[in-house]
């Protein structure tokens, strides 16, 4: 399973929302984001060169 929770730590901790990546994502992938639902490795990588953060900071891969 894909857990986005990196990402919102990040967010959080840049005092970002979710919503400031409206410009680099577009509204619909971050409604999807919201929703936990899976992303292309394309537009991760778009949010982490944003961010300058590696993937690990923004996606994290669990068991169920």
């Amino acid at each position: 399973m894909i857990s986005y929770k990196p990402l919102f730590k990040t967010l959080k901790e840049r005092d970002m929302l979710l919503r400031d990546l409206y410009e680099v994502i577009g509204h619909d992938t971050v409604t999807k984001f919201k929703k936990g639902h899976s992303m292309r490795l394309d537009t991760i990588e778009k949010v982490c060169i944003y961010l300058d953060v590696p993937i690990e900071d923004v996606v994290k891969i669990t068991k169920d």
